[in-house]
């Protein structure tokens, strides 16, 4: 015997009341508490009023069958195994009860070893089963004191929806504004999924040239191009039996969003170049700043994606809808920082915390970290101060470039640093050789050329 019985209690349900005599006594003697009750309503009446470990229920009673009353106990959600006492002969009895959630059962007469042998495998399985959750419960609860700062009541509900979701494997699509955290929620996603242990693959669809994001996404052939050296794989490949995260879905093109559909659909891709199908077991998690629904009515998103793309649907608030988070996520950034930075900053004034709850933040969380780290390096004391933080903000907004236009400008500096990057890993992968790493991306060598000469990269 693994456990203790006496932090164990029992719930004898019979109307026999020789049976509820032998099984008491048997129990007394095992060191279990117990409790009897012979109808089914006065079993449901103790089930709402202690907490069993395990229930012994006879299919024949008063007034509600055991399997009435093991139907009732599934339905409610009470989580210990119940084991059926059924007369002797009646085995498709019991094996409805199983079929219908019972651990197990024995028949009457009862016999002392069956029934000793049965109680203690249920009690060890229901053991394991509370030690199951509450180590889930401590992952769940460090993912989330480690990863994600949620004392609003909105930023929490978006949190409980990924913790249900997680547990699944459908695909999930993040809707929130740019800077909300949404790749953070997709991460959590992944983190306390079964796929844990396997890649998280994170692509910015909007940050990749479309000229380069299909060949990012499913990877090349030797020879699909001239001077294709090698083989490359792709996201959807290095995803395998992990989750890939499509940031940006709504700024895919046309075409591949008909590709994608594919791989959702058939669970399998072809590189470029290739003609063999390749099987790939991911999870998709995507997420966009826009209306698909929308984009689905004018014509830039394919309605049967999106049905595939948003099997469940989390949004993520503003953070202007987030005001008990703004002081925790201005203290959190403050620490991060000045502990990376080497800095003496020991905390943020209560008067720089009110401004920043006034502020309306249309760069949510990510406006708020870069403004913290700017506000460290350029803060004097040990405190970052109102002035600091209302300085930096003003001059935000009197640089020029800032509105609709602006946020185009940035949106275009992403594209550019991206691809800047892209352009460094195949040159530096191709060892400087032009024509191999013009065949990685995907373009024509006088493409390449054209960009490195952009981008500062002639040598």
């Amino acid at each position: 015997m693994s456990f203790s019985p006496g932090k164990h209690k029992i719930l004898i349900a019979d109307d026999d009341t020789s049976i509820q005599f032998f099984l008491g006594e048997l129990l007394r003697k095992e060191g279990f508490a117990f409790d009897l009750a012979g109808t089914g309503t006065d079993a449901l009446s103790c089930l709402r009023n202690n907490t069993y470990s395990l229930v012994l229920l006879d299919e024949k009673m008063p007034n509600m069958s055991g399997i009435e009353v093991l139907r009732h106990i599934k339905s409610e959600g009470y989580p210990m195994p119940v084991i059926m006492i059924t007369a002797y002969g009646s085995k498709e009895l019991a094996m409805r009860a199983i079929r219908d959630g019972a651990y197990d059962f024995f028949t009457k007469p009862v016999d002392i070893g069956t029934v000793r042998t049965v109680i203690n495998r249920a009690i060890e399985k229901y053991e394991l089963q509370r030690e199951l959750e509450a180590l889930k419960a401590e992952n769940i609860e460090g993912v989330l004191r480690d990863e994600i700062i949620a004392e609003s009541g909105e930023m929490k509900q978006a949190v409980e929806l990924a913790i249900k979701v997680a547990a699944t494997d459908v695909t999930v699509l993040i809707t929130g504004e740019s800077g909300s955290g949404k790749e953070l929620i997709a991460k959590t996603i992944h983190k306390l999924s079964d796929r844990k242990d396997s890649p998280f693959v994170s692509v910015n669809c909007a940050a990749i040239p479309e000229t380069l994001l299909e060949s990012e996404l499913f990877g090349y052939e030797k020879g699909a191009f001239t001077g294709a050296a090698k083989q490359h794989a792709g996201k959807f490949e290095r995803a395998s039996k992990g989750s890939i995260f499509l940031d940006e879905i709504g700024d895919i093109s046309p075409g591949l969003q008909a590709k994608l559909l594919r791989v959702l659909q058939n669970k399998e891709i072809e590189r470029l170049g290739g003609t063999r199908v390749i099987k790939v077991d991911m999870r998709l998690i995507s997420a966009t700043n826009k209306n698909l629904e929308i984009a689905v009515k004018e014509g830039s998103f394919r309605e049967d994606l999106l049905y595939r793309v948003k099997v469940f649907e989390i949004k993520v608030p503003p953070l202007r809808e987030r005001i008990k988070d703004i002081p925790l996520l201005a203290d959190y950034f403050v620490k991060k920082y000045s502990r990376t930075m080497g800095s003496n900053i020991k905390g943020i004034s209560a008067s720089a915390v009110k401004f920043l709850i006034s502020y309306s933040w249309p760069g949510n969380v990510r406006e708020m970290e870069n403004l913290i780290q700017r506000a460290i390096i350029l803060e004097d004391t040990d405190m970052v101060k109102e002035e600091a933080v209302k300085g930096l903000i003003s001059n935000n907004f009197s640089q020029p470039g800032n509105g609709a236009s602006g946020a185009k400008d940035r949106i275009e500096a992403v594209k550019s640093e991206e691809e800047r990057k892209l352009i460094i890993a195949a040159l530096t992968e191709a060892r400087w050789k032009r024509m191999e790493a013009a065949a990685m991306l995907g373009i024509s060598r006088k493409s390449l050329f054209n960009k490195m000469k952009k981008y500062g990269l002639m040598k």
